[in-house]
């Protein structure tokens, strides 16, 4: 009883300060509308634990986000999992926002607060339907312009539109609604900690090997195909193609059955740790894209089972990764060795020493 007097009392406060919010918008209690410090999404509260179901629409394209067996996916990909820590955001902010003060009815003004018709290619709204388990529907509303601390003391506004009401409204509450499906995506493909690895054998698509080892996890990185006479750029040179797996991210995510992935031009690497983990990694470019699968095996009982997550969170699945680590995968031998001294140009001779200096 005492926890739910004290998330009475946490509620009432929260509509005095928007009442208080509303007053001083339009200039006195008189001029309060009935719905100011009510929820605009009254069953997405009560219902939240029952949410099973969120579509987007922005400019002309939908994001639907399903929860399947406790995790939240993301339909328009291939039902990969979406970022849970966002999609909880996204749900508290839904069923947080409540009414502040009625704004303008005229269609013609709409575009000022961002509430256009979100399906048109270039609309800067964005329309939210929220669905139970069942597919009915917890409430829609469309969203505009954000105002961060609007209301003051860390309170953001938000501009709302209900479907079917000509009216809009200044809510209080914050929403952050991505209309960039990859950015709903758990961006995280693997991390690795450089400690576990032992060797990276790097094998280019024009038939060339790279073999980046260690013998034990404090010693440096060594280049197994180092050239005589030649040097490494520097000590930490070796770092990032050996530990590319970790902080590994993807920027876009297909199905591997939707996705053909050519035979040439492919570069392939096996990272293997000290605890018997190996990552088989192929990676190739689709037009300017950079797509890469992997898979893991074990020799060691320690890394059997990690092998075997791994493979099946892995297997079904292409990902996109930014160029720079696509470039870490296939370093050049060029690229990681101190430049060669410039050669003198055709007539000229090296330059003769200095003299040595009196002494």
């Amino acid at each position: 009883m005492q926890a739910k007097g004290a998330l009475a009392l946490a509620a009432a406060a929260a509509v005095s300060a928007v009442v208080a919010a509303a007053v001083a918008f339009t200039g006195g209690p008189a001029a309060i509308d009935p719905l100011v410090g009510k929820p605009v999404l009254p069953k997405v509260a009560p219902e939240l634990a029952d949410v099973a179901k969120v579509v987007l629409l922005h400019a002309g394209n939908t994001i639907t986000f399903v929860q399947q067996d406790k995790v939240w996916k993301v339909a328009e990909k291939d039902d990969y999992p979406a970022d849970p820590a966002k999609i909880r955001k996204m749900l508290l902010g839904l069923a947080e926002i409540s009414f502040v003060e009625p704004k303008t009815a005229q269609s013609s003004l709409y575009h000022r607060l961002n509430l256009g018709d979100p399906s048109q290619p270039k609309a800067q709204s964005t329309s939210v339907q929220v669905f139970d388990a069942k597919g009915g529907v917890l409430g829609s509303v469309i969203v505009g312009k954000r105002r961060i601390d609007e209301l003051g003391g860390g309170n953001d506004g938000v501009y709302i539109r209900l479907p079917g009401e000509p009216r809009t409204w200044l809510a209080r509450g914050t929403l952050d609604l991505d209309g960039d499906v990859t950015q709903w995506l758990d961006r995280s493909i693997a991390d690795i900690k450089e400690a576990r690895i032992k060797e990276a054998v790097i094998h280019e698509a024009d038939g060339t090997t790279l073999t980046i080892s260690r013998d034990k996890p404090e010693d440096k990185f060594a280049l197994k195909e180092l050239p005589a006479g030649r040097k490494l750029k520097s000590d930490t040179t070796l770092v990032e193609p050996a530990t590319i797996l970790q902080g590994f991210e993807l920027t876009d995510v297909k199905a591997a059955k939707n996705l053909t992935q050519p035979q040439d031009g492919l570069t392939k690497a096996d990272y293997t740790t000290f605890d018997g983990l190996t990552v088989h990694a192929t990676l190739a470019k689709q037009g300017t894209e950079d797509w890469v699968r992997l898979s893991a095996d074990a020799s060691d009982d320690k890394a059997k089972s990690e092998a075997v997550k791994l493979a099946a969170r892995w297997n079904p699945w292409v990902y996109g990764i930014p160029s720079y680590k696509a470039d870490a995968i296939h370093p050049k031998l060029e690229d990681l060795l101190e430049p060669l001294p410039a050669k003198p140009a055709a007539g000229q001779s090296s330059p003769a020493p200095s003299p040595p200096k009196a002494q």
